[in-house]
């Protein structure tokens, strides 16, 4: 098998593009024969090298100006759904975010400040929801004071399903399937309520008859809101049942524009489909003119219900996917007969009107905890950072008067930059501590158009306790270039002058190189001195790491791509002039390949780092995952062994879509932890630990060191004072991330290490020998 694998050291990089496309079909059947091969002794070894574990970390402290973030790991927001159910049976309304960019939920509970900041993020309710298909709302359909769950089918016809909150103090909060897929009465024909992903329905009391009734669209689009009328009160006298009738195709007698504009088209208008159950010789009274669908080409509309006016009956918000408005419709009729009098394209145009691109959505809640429900309005499209817009009521919840309060409700309690968040640790003000540097894409609603960007976290805290601050969203001024957008940063010394440098791999799959102008020891300074670096194309989404994977002093390039490979590079040149053919040694490294179920595409993302003198490999994809690789060393040719992953969590708590995964020592215990970029513009933390055994004392031994001084500044002295160790004992030095440094004999019990030729930061010695290991952290100044 080995004889199969080619490795292209001296190809003429003109002819590049033809020999990578060959070489790659070459590999992809190299490794398929290794893959099969490796793949029942994987199995086997599955848990074996998994004995340490990753925590998901939520208390680091997070600073942005004056304002302490109250949920700053909560992972971001994009395009969210918002619902008020009560999660814990407190009595207090808590909040069910759903976000549709990267199909995940969120579920804040509710403290009780008579403020926003009263939403603590608590991951505990996320997997006591159904399964969400697309999209989800919350609404109490059967009066019993808890809210009910309603998603759209997954299979069959496309409508609805309905799940019924059975909440009790003793199970908690649970779900019942009551209905996969509702349905109605049209005439004498039983029909499913037509709902898709792009036509989302509006779960609302329309009669004030105490049921819940559904609003919503005809299956093909025609700019028509469709009622779809609850009977149980009619039949029942109660409202726990969901029986329901086909009212009307033409709800309010109106028509929004056929064309790209979020305005109505018509008042008044003559309706194709009236009330077929009372006017049966209506219902095709005027047939649907397909050329309207054709010119319709947004199509799609979302709609909301609620009494604007407070004279009972409801006005309606509208969000269209190809216009930057609300479109409010003023309701002149009753609440039994709704008559569509009048507009307002920019509501509230009495205050500051919701104004971003792409769709929006809208919910009623009371946010701040006066008792009094607040408008929201959310981002279905595009902007990405300031997505939810919060309207305080200053009036009544049957009279509401709404102003413009904020315009990051939620998103402003999280580190949230943007979308495809890639963070990393480095060091960038040389105080000795690792601090949080993110890549991410941002959208700009005044142009329409995604900036790059680089944010900076400062850690203002201490060796063994992070803190971080807001310093820059714009470091290096990335946002001033137009590389292909996301971008992700990899720090690496690529010149062997002591400061770390900066490669960023863009979208179109290429490479950048920043060099550090700075100097060991000073902060960082950057300045773009390669583009094209090496001509080296991945083809898309390139996802660098600068790492020394053969661990001959050189600096090689890990690289993750669109098509779910990780691409080895190896450093031809030298430490101090490193060179890398355009062609990768390795494209299909440890045989990892890791597609999305039905697509060539997987977006992976290494991060290789030294565990203590052996190399591991996380992997992130597209699919919400990091798997977790080992037996690397030595084995750069052969299949890595799949030994663990980082998410052993229900579906509905992934993060997926483009997820990164790079990390460091946080929290100085000599392990290196995580830190993992979210599609929806965060950061989750995951602190690495040993469940059998501290760092201080991972194996027995009869031996113990100390070292002085700390922090240290050109020589580090080892004093080795409790006996039983043999003479292979040997001296190994760490940085930050876990890279073994140097590795050193030991000659005495008082040692000395040269640390001048290293910057500023975190660094570990460990003391092996036959009788064990020992650890200890230090500064270098």
């Amino acid at each position: 098998m080995m004889a199969c694998c080619i490795f292209m050291s001296g190809v003429n990089v003109n002819n590049s593009i033809i020999m990578i496309k060959l070489t790659r079909f070459i590999h992809y059947i190299c490794f398929m024969k290794k893959l099969l091969a490796s793949l029942v002794f994987s199995l086997f070894l599955l848990n074996v090298f998994s004995q340490n574990k990753f925590d998901r970390i939520f208390n680091i402290p997070v600073r942005s100006g004056a304002q302490t973030l109250q949920n700053p790991w909560a992972g971001g927001i994009n395009f969210p759904l918002i619902s008020e159910v009560d999660m814990n049976g407190d009595g207090l309304h808590d909040l069910f975010v759903y976000d549709r960019h990267n199909r995940r939920v969120l579920t804040f509970i509710n403290t009780g400040l008579p403020s926003t900041d009263a939403w603590r993020y608590d991951t505990s309710f996320t997997n006591k929801f159904p399964k969400v298909n697309e999209w989800a709302f919350l609404h109490d359909y059967n009066c019993d004071g808890k809210a009910d769950f309603f998603t759209l089918t997954s299979s069959g016809p496309p409508g609805i399903m309905a799940y019924r909150n059975d909440y009790t103090t003793g199970t908690g909060l649970q779900f019942t399937l009551v209905s996969p897929l509702l349905m109605e009465q049209i005439s004498t024909i039983t029909s499913n309520i037509f709902a898709s992903a792009l036509s989302l329905p509006a779960f609302v009391d329309i009669d004030n008859d105490g049921d819940m009734d559904i609003l919503g669209y005809n299956s093909v689009p025609d700019g028509r809101i469709v009622l779809h009328r609850n009977l149980s009160m009619d039949n029942f006298g109660h409202c726990d049942s969901l029986k329901f009738q086909f009212a009307t195709g033409c709800f309010g007698n109106f028509a929004l524009q056929i064309g790209g504009s979020n305005v109505v088209g018509c008042f008044n208008c003559p309706c194709r489909i009236s009330n077929p159950a009372a006017e049966p010789g209506k219902y095709e009274l005027e047939p649907f003119d397909q050329s309207d669908a054709a010119r319709r080409d947004d199509t799609v509309s979302s709609v909301f219900a609620l009494d604007l006016d407070g004279d009972g009956d409801k006005e309606l918000l509208v969000g269209d996917i190809s216009s930057t408005n609300t479109l409010m419709i003023l309701n002149g009729g009753t609440t039994a007969s709704a008559q569509m009098i009048s507009e307002d394209i920019n509501y509230p145009s009495s205050d500051i009107p919701a104004s971003f691109n792409g769709f929006h959505y809208h919910a009623y809640a009371d946010i701040d905890n006066d008792s009094k429900k607040d408008l929201l309005v959310m981002s279905g499209e595009f902007e990405n950072r300031e997505g939810i817009w919060w309207y305080k009521n200053s009036g009544s919840n049957s009279s509401p008067s709404f102003s413009l309060a904020g315009k990051n409700f939620l998103q402003g309690q999280m580190i949230d930059v943007g979308e495809s968040a890639s963070p990393v640790l480095f060091d960038f003000d040389a105080d000795g501590l690792l601090d949080l540097i993110i890549g991410s894409s941002t959208y700009i609603n005044a142009t329409g158009s995604y900036k790059n960007s680089l944010t900076v976290y400062r850690n203002t805290g201490t060796i063994t306790a992070p803190a971080f601050e807001f310093v820059t969203d714009d470091f290096a001024n990335l946002s001033s270039v137009s590389y292909s957008p996301p971008i992700y940063p990899s720090f690496g010394d690529m010149d062997n002058d002591g400061d770390m440098d900066m490669i960023i791999g863009t979208d179109d799959g290429k490479l950048y190189y920043y060099n550090n102008s700075a100097g060991a020891g000073n902060p960082a300074s950057f300045q773009l001195a390669v583009p094209a670096f090496m001509n080296i194309d991945v083809g898309n989404a390139s996802t660098p790491q600068i790492v020394d994977v053969n661990r001959d002093g050189k600096p090689d390039l890990l690289i993750g791509e669109k098509n779910g490979f990780v691409n080895y590079f190896e450093n031809a040149g030298s430490a101090s002039a490193p060179l890398f053919n355009a062609i990768p040694n390795n494209d299909t490294l440890g045989c990892i390949v890791r597609q999305s179920s039905g697509l060539p595409d997987g977006y992976t993302v290494p991060f290789m780092f030294d565990s203590l003198g052996h190399y591991r490999l996380m992997v992130a994809d597209m699919a919400g995952n990091v798997y977790q690789y080992t037996k690397i060393d030595g084995q750069l040719n052969s299949c890595f062994v799949l030994s663990d992953s980082l998410y052993k969590i229900p579906e509905s708590m992934r993060t997926r879509f483009n997820m990164t995964v790079s990390g460091g020592d946080l929290n100085g215990d000599g392990l290196t932890d995580l830190v993992v970029g979210m599609a929806g513009g965060g950061v989750q933390v995951f602190y690495q630990y040993n469940p059998n055994a501290s760092v201080e004392s991972m194996v027995s031994g009869n031996f113990d060191f100390e070292i002085f001084p700390n922090p240290a500044t050109d020589v580090l002295h080892v004093s080795i004072f409790t006996g039983n160790f043999d003479a292979h004992a040997v001296l190994k030095l760490f940085d930050g991330t876990g890279r073994l440094l140097l590795t050193q004999s030991v000659n005495a019990e008082k040692n000395s290490i040269n640390l001048k030729e290293y910057s500023g930061g975190i660094y570990f010695i460990v003391l092996e020998s036959s009788a064990g290991r020992k650890v200890r952290r230090f500064v270098l100044r």
